[in-house]
Parts: C-alpha cells; structure tokens; sequence
C-alpha cells in the first residue's frame, strides 16, 4: 500500500521512482569517436555475426554464409553456403565445425564429425525459433541462446515493446539425436555468450540491459555481473590479453524508457505503426524524415549534435575478467559506424562488424586503454 502510494506520489511531481532513468555513459564509457576513426576493411550492407571459423574468418549476409579473405587492408567476401532463412549466429569450435542458427528454423553444424546434425527443437516441447547466440562448450556440446518462445530474431523490436522475457539458455549434446537441456529461463532476449575462466556462462540479457552469469554444466539462477548498462548489449567475445569485448547494439533512450511504462499507447504504436518508425532502438537512424522526433533538439546549423538523442549509436566496450568494464570505443549520433552487433579478435586485430551501418572496422586492441580517457 505504502509503495503504490509512493509511485502516485512520484508520478504526480514527476521524479522517477520506478528506475526509468538512463545512466549517463561516463568514465570508462565515456564517449569518443573510435569506431568512426578506426579503418572501414569492408563494406557490406547487412553484415552480421563475425567469428573465426576453421580457415579463417566467417560472416553472414542474410542467408548467406561468408567466408572473409584478407586482400591487402581490406576483406573480400566469397559465399560459402545459402541457407533457407537468415543466418541469426555463428559459433565455431576450432576443430573444423561452424554452428549455423537459421533464424526461425533452428541451429545446423556444418564440418566436423557432427556435419549434417539439426537441432529444431528443444525440451518440454520448446522449438528453436531464435537462435541468437551460441557457443561450443567442446566438440560435442553447443551452448544455445534462444532470445524469445514464440518469434523469430528478426522481430527483436517487437519483443522489447512487448516487454516479453521468454527467452531460454540451452546446453545442447550433439550426436545421434541432439539432446537439450535447459539451464536458465524467463531471460529478456538473451543474445550473446561467451564461456569464461572461472567455468560460467556470460550470457548478454538485452532488455534487462545486464550481463549475468550462469553455470555452464548445470545451470543455476542467473548471477548479475554487470547491469545498470546505458545501451542494449549483444555479442560477448573472447580478448586475447583476458577479459572480454561486448557489443552494443543500440542506446537506450530516455523516451523509449517513457513509452515502455505507457501500456495503451504502446500497444496502439505496436498494432497501427510500421516498426521501422516506432519509438523504439534502432540499428541504423537518420534516413527517413519519417522516423519519430526525439527529446532534445538534435542539428545545429544543420548538423547533428554528436551528444543529442539518438535511436542508434556504435559502442564496443572492454571488460576485465570479472566483466567491469575498463575502456570503450564509440560512434556517437553524429557518425557512420552504427548498430554493432558482432565482434571477433584475430591475428592481433579486432574486428567488429555494424549490422546497421554495413561496415567491418578494424582496431588496435592494444590501443582500448587509450580510448576512453
């Protein structure tokens, strides 16, 4: 009784009450233009999903698997393989074989001793519909991030408006029949994994804007790590000095907080307005004079303003070993290199891949301690 008062209270002066607000990026976030003065090694609309397979490096276009090569300082794709829907992740496990999830149909295993092996469904009737993340535990285990119960990948904003959490983390044993076994639940769109040191799980819970932590074999009650984030998190890869880097996909925003708290209204927005035009996170903004006005004036004598409101944004952060994070590179609302949602390190490089720009940059990992103040 005393807190539904409290929160009449709070929305009758205005003040937060309920933790709406968007923490600020500063200190290690604190924001810088990196991502856009870092070379462009290829441009590809739609890019997606970077990982190091068995020759080399991998991408996705679509339904389309890529393979990579490096030509001087630039990178050339040359298809490898269609698949029948598009390619929602990738996961290899050194040994020869890639991971494919194929958003809306489930997880195939290309090479290696389990080629051909399908996973469609899951236990308790559960099916695979978005495969958004996955990782090998070892050869003949797949850990699987499904990000919702009952829509494809692809309809991720559709999802956050919702304010669904039905997402799962699977631990699946390949050969003969894959066997699934759950090990958390109720997640809110689980989209990226990473295995860590000390045996746990990293999994990237988006719209809860946290990391957390689970047991790899068992599974457990997700243990927080890092929470409180100022944007959507999404692939967790591997750093080779330790730690880890973490895309970010898109910024939370002070307006979309707002209208996730409006239950009418954002089902009206949902059920009369074209997706690619509701207040909601973006890969990509700025294209469309459609898109709906933000808080805050956004151009200046006709340009942008780098620190104005913004439904997309470009940010790698780098995390410790206990995934505090230390440094970051971003695009801010003035630049090119927006909706990062892959990443990989490689042949002393890291690369990450902006789905909403089109774009695969290269940076020094030695230089993130630079990067941010």
């Amino acid at each position: 009784m005393i807190g539904a008062l409290k929160r009449l209270y709070a929305d009758f002066r205005g003040f937060d009450e309920i933790g709406s607000a968007v923490p600020m990026m500063d200190g290690p976030l604190k924001p810088n233009t990196a991502l856009d003065a870092a070379p462009v090694v290829l441009r590809l609309p739609e890019v997606d999903n970077l990982a190091a397979g068995p020759d080399g490096l991998l991408a996705s276009q679509g339904q389309s698997l890529l393979a990579l090569i490096p030509r001087g300082d630039v990178l050339v794709p040359e298809p490898r393989r269609v698949f029948e829907g598009p390619i929602a992740c990738l996961a290899a496990d050194g040994r020869g074989a890639v991971a494919v999830g194929v958003d809306g149909i489930g997880i195939q295993i290309v090479g290696g001793r389990h080629d051909g092996a399908a996973v469609t469904e899951l236990g308790g009737g559960a099916i695979l519909r978005s495969p958004t993340a996955a990782v090998f535990a070892d050869a003949d285990t797949l850990l699987v991030a499904n990000g919702a119960a009952d829509a494809p990948a692809a309809e991720w904003k559709r999802d956050l408006m919702n304010r669904r959490a039905s997402g799962g983390v699977w631990r699946i044993a390949l050969g003969g029949r894959p066997q699934a076994a759950q090990l958390a639940g109720n997640l809110a769109f689980p989209n990226g994994l990473a295995l860590a040191k000390d045996g746990n799980l990293l999994v990237s819970e988006a719209w809860r804007h946290r990391i957390v932590a689970i047991d790899a074999r068992s599974g457990q009650t997700p243990r927080v790590v890092l929470s409180d984030l100022p944007a959507y998190p999404s692939r967790i890869a591997p750093a080779e000095s330790g730690g880890h880097w973490l895309a970010m996909f898109a910024p939370r925003n002070q307006l979309v907080e707002f209208v996730l708290r409006e239950e009418a209204y954002r089902r009206r927005m949902v059920a009369t307005i074209d997706p690619a035009y509701w207040i909601a996170p973006a890969l990509s903004s700025g294209a469309s004079f459609l898109e709906p006005i933000q808080g805050g004036a956004r151009k200046k004598l006709n340009m942008r303003k780098p620190w104005s409101p913004s439904w997309s944004y470009g940010l790698v952060v780098r995390c410790d070993a206990a995934m505090r994070p230390v440094a970051s590179f971003h695009s801010r609302a003035d630049g090119k290199i927006h909706g990062v949602t892959s990443l990989v390190e490689m042949n002393g490089r890291l690369l990450v891949g902006a789905r909403g720009s089109g774009a695969v940059v290269a940076l020094d990992p030695d230089a993130a301690a630079e990067a941010t103040p």
